[in-house]
């Protein structure tokens, strides 16, 4: 008899429920934004309050976050590494150092990295590491100054995450 993990010959496997497609698409969320099940679901009941639809406004929310930008700004080459450096206060947010990474960015706020962190070997040849850099549109990044602003709201679009935000919607909201 094979083992547990193998097929037999000739049966197929079953296909997965709307359940498990449903969980994929949640692990598949958490994975991709390195969040806790705790830190989803409380941003999931706060795009349930808000007034948007909930699938687009949780995206939004998930993009805000500081760990996020950062990576989104081209500054990290992972949204892990983004976390780590925020973590470390390497960051200011209007002037004021932070160590959040899932502080909520809001328009007109503005990065900066803290000017006795820029000798670290992360913005070594940061001007010209960030000449290629991939900048959401939704970000306006000074390379100058070693920062970056939001000047409007990400889009689920923008986001691009390739998972089905209305699977994970369905599953949370039961």
């Amino acid at each position: 008899m094979p083992p547990n993990n193998q097929q037999q010959s000739g049966r197929r496997p079953k296909p997965k429920s709307r359940f498990g497609t449903q969980l994929e698409e949640k692990q598949n969320l958490k994975s991709i934004y390195g969040i806790r099940e705790n830190q989803l679901k409380i941003y999931f009941k706060a795009a349930q309050k808000a007034p948007d639809e909930t699938g687009p406004k949780l995206i939004e929310t998930l993009e805000k976050r500081l760990d996020n930008a950062i990576y989104r700004a081209g500054i990290a080459e992972t949204r892990a590494q983004a976390r780590q450096m925020s973590s470390h206060s390497l960051f200011e947010v209007n002037g004021r150092p932070v160590n959040i990474p899932s502080i909520q960015l809001k328009i007109g706020d503005k990065v900066r990295v803290k000017e006795c962190k820029k000798g670290k070997a992360y913005f070594t040849n940061f001007e010209k590491k960030m000449q290629n850099a991939q900048v959401a549109s939704w970000l306006e990044l000074n390379i100058k100054e070693f920062e970056f602003k939001i000047i409007k709201l990400p889009t689920i679009d923008e986001a691009g995450i390739g998972v089905s935000v209305q699977e994970i919607v369905e599953l949370l909201a039961r």
